[in-house]
């Protein structure tokens, strides 16, 4: 499918196939629930209850020029009879949750990459050195490897240092 055509379209080959094949889109599902249940359940509310999604085409943002797509979650219509309210106030309950942040205070060291180029032959590498933190647990870098205090000073004394290619570095 072209780009024009889906953008024209609003929905893409996926979502139409699986209009034909008789699935029912989350919202229609949602109205229908409402009413069964007496309460108020949203398509929000079903995902977890969809087999599958498909994109309904691209709109702008609210409050950007941002171009995104729209996901729009399909329901088997046997599956349907099975959703009952305990289910969805459940999954209410647990999207509700707050989640449990870690702030404790750690100590390490990670893998720091930097770009640089080759003057003889202008390539671009990728280079690791020693990279130290300090700070809470839950904004630790990715690859982020905790110490002990005598083992963060044997880091601290390598850091900036640039890692071979291959190689492990343990601290201890």
């Amino acid at each position: 499918m072209k780009m024009q055509q889906y953008i024209r379209q609003g929905k893409s080959e996926n979502y139409l196939m699986a209009e034909e094949r008789g699935l029912k889109k989350a919202g229609e599902v949602a109205a229908a629930l409402s009413k069964k249940f007496g309460e108020k359940v949203s398509a929000k509310d079903l995902i977890p209850f969809a087999k599958e999604w498909h994109h309904a085409g691209v709109f702008q943002r609210a409050g950007s020029n941002r171009l995104s797509g729209k996901r729009v979650y399909f329901l088997h219509p046997g599956d349907i009879d099975a959703i009952t309210m305990e289910q969805i106030l459940q999954h209410r309950e647990r999207s509700n949750r707050p989640k449990v942040v870690n702030e404790q205070f750690v100590q390490g060291w990670y893998k720091q990459y930097f770009k640089i180029t080759d003057p003889a032959t202008y390539r671009t590498l990728r280079k690791a050195f020693v990279g130290i933190y300090q700070g809470k647990a839950n904004k630790a870098p990715k690859g982020f490897i905790a110490l002990d205090e005598p083992a963060f000073v044997q880091a601290q004394k390598m850091a900036g240092k640039a890692i071979p290619n291959g190689e492990t570095i343990e601290f201890k």
